[in-house]
């Protein structure tokens, strides 16, 4: 299964899905990273590991449907069979999700891991929203992607406590730490649902 890792930011959800794919943890291979800035640690990452890296400065496009077209583009020369979301700062338009739609699948080939229960917060900040919500427990969920912010069917949620002397950067090292866990897990519970298919690659005018 040929992943394709989108990331924004240090890379370490990467870091994690790499590894677990070396270890055979993750029956899969993180054949392409892409990343919409050119100074995120993730390239480094993915340079180091020596896994293809695109840079699509977003800044660069004259709007999101023409970044995602190059992005589409980079997608289907390395046949890629899953898009995997890890730490990716962009909200994906409807031609990225129509064109990465699985009809057999009902959904479409992108996953994304978001550090909130998405029925009580959908948004960036997860993290911090649980510490200034006053939770004893928040909850980190794994979902396909849709076309709206964090709504999409889950595939796996787990619960994460928050401790009485938590504080938003200790929560969120230890957020951070049962996300690399949990990413690879779900994502290899996701893989026999995704081996009857390939990506079905639609073009599209919008």
């Amino acid at each position: 299964m040929r992943l394709a890792v989108f990331a924004s930011g240090r890379g370490s959800n990467l870091q994690a899905l790499i590894e677990a794919t070396r270890a055979g943890r993750l029956d899969a291979l993180v054949a392409l990273v892409v990343v919409n800035r050119p100074e995120v640690g993730a390239i480094a990452i993915a340079e180091a590991a020596g896994i293809p890296v695109v840079v699509l400065d977003d800044r660069l496009y004259a709007d999101r449907v023409a970044h995602e077209r190059a992005i589409a583009a980079h997608l289907a020369a390395h046949t890629i069979d899953l898009v995997v979301l890890a730490g990716y700062m962009r909200i994906l338009t409807p031609f990225l999700v129509g064109f990465l739609y699985d009809p057999t699948l009902g959904q479409s080939r992108i996953v994304n891991i978001h550090p909130a229960d998405p029925a009580q917060y959908r948004g960036p900040d997860g993290y911090g929203w649980a510490i200034a919500s006053s939770l004893t427990q928040t909850a980190i969920t794994v979902h396909f992607v849709n076309e709206e912010l964090d709504s999409g069917t889950i595939i796996t949620q787990a619960t994460l406590p928050i401790l009485p002397t938590d504080t938003l950067d200790t929560l969120r090292a230890r957020g951070l730490a049962f996300e690399h866990t949990l990413y690879p897990e779900a994502l290899q519970s996701l893989l026999p649902r995704l081996k009857g298919g390939r990506l079905c690659v639609v073009s599209s005018g919008s």
